[in-house]
């Protein structure tokens, strides 16, 4: 990378424009949508609730105690929405966790919030993303730090 610094004015902008949304772009690929998600609905001590279980239209009973999984119909809407838009000052990575029950509304918020008629506790799987004062010291911030680092040569 060649970056001349002088005057107050940078010259190769574009092109550390260029590798910090590489950067941000593998990151949100890798640890976010990767690790980090699979981190929020995948580790079985993560985001359980206590009994009561529910009882499934085929009978058979949900995990007790219950975990954010569940199906997988969550964690799959997320998973399948994630986007990265990118333009020439911009990258931008979002997730519509759109999920639907049976009766066709979506409950990410639900589940999100802890609210409505099925929900036990809060599971905010988002919130060290998306709250800057939780992202600050949190393990995501602290990788995406590092290959920041790594690809700028400090």
């Amino acid at each position: 990378m060649s970056l001349l610094i002088t005057g107050g004015r940078i010259v190769g902008e574009q092109d550390l424009m260029r590798q910090l949304g590489d950067v941000f772009e593998e990151w949100v690929k890798d640890d976010v949508n990767g690790d980090y998600m699979d981190e929020q609905f995948l580790s079985k001590n993560r985001w359980q609730y206590p009994p009561p279980s529910t009882t499934r239209k085929s009978g058979n009973t949900a995990g007790n105690p219950r975990d954010i999984y569940d199906l997988g119909t969550l964690y799959d809407s997320g998973k399948r929405s994630f986007t990265i838009t990118r333009s020439a000052s911009k990258v931008e990575a979002s997730w519509h966790w759109d999920a639907k029950n049976q009766s066709g509304d979506e409950y990410a918020w639900f589940v999100h919030e802890g609210a409505g008629p099925y929900s036990r506790a809060p599971r905010p799987w988002t919130d060290e993303i998306a709250i800057p004062y939780l992202f600050y010291g949190s393990t995501p911030h602290k990788r995406l730090e590092e290959s920041i680092t790594l690809r700028m040569g400090r």
